[in-house]
């Protein structure tokens, strides 16, 4: 199956670029892109963390959103590896992440995350799909 991302490398950062029919899948897909770059192993669900971000735009979403994805795994030290996307709105999103307790031993850690960034940002339609770009700060 092709990965609805793409790792993009950046001068000392990591970014993404991703796709999906709608917003919603624009930022499930950002997400299971930022989870790629944080974990190379398997992360099982036995915790749920529920996020909400409200934006003024569609860039704005998008980096809200990460940035709430890795305040939630910095504030409670764990991984996730599924998002669902409960409700989204014009400049809204709500929605559940599910995985659990960073284990060093168990977990093939890849980059430390600080930030989801403005720089190259992108959040736009391209025909029938949404495309979107961010960069990490590591």
């Amino acid at each position: 199956m092709t990965r609805p991302f793409n790792e993009i490398d950046h001068s000392g950062d990591i970014g993404i670029e991703v796709w999906g029919r709608d917003m919603s899948e624009v930022l499930e897909n950002a997400t299971m892109g930022l989870f790629s770059l944080l974990c190379r192993s398997e992360v099982r669900q036995v915790v749920e963390r529920r996020i909400q971000v409200s934006s003024s735009s569609a860039e704005d979403l998008l980096v809200d959103w990460l940035g709430e994805v890795i305040s939630a795994a910095g504030a409670y030290g764990e991984l996730y590896g599924v998002v669902e996307m409960d409700r989204i709105g014009e400049w809204y999103a709500e929605g559940v992440l599910r995985g659990e307790k960073v284990d060093p031993e168990s977990h093939d850690l890849r980059f430390d995350v600080k930030a989801a960034t403005y720089h190259g940002l992108a959040v736009e339609r391209r025909g029938d799909r949404y495309y979107g770009r961010v960069i990490f700060d590591l």
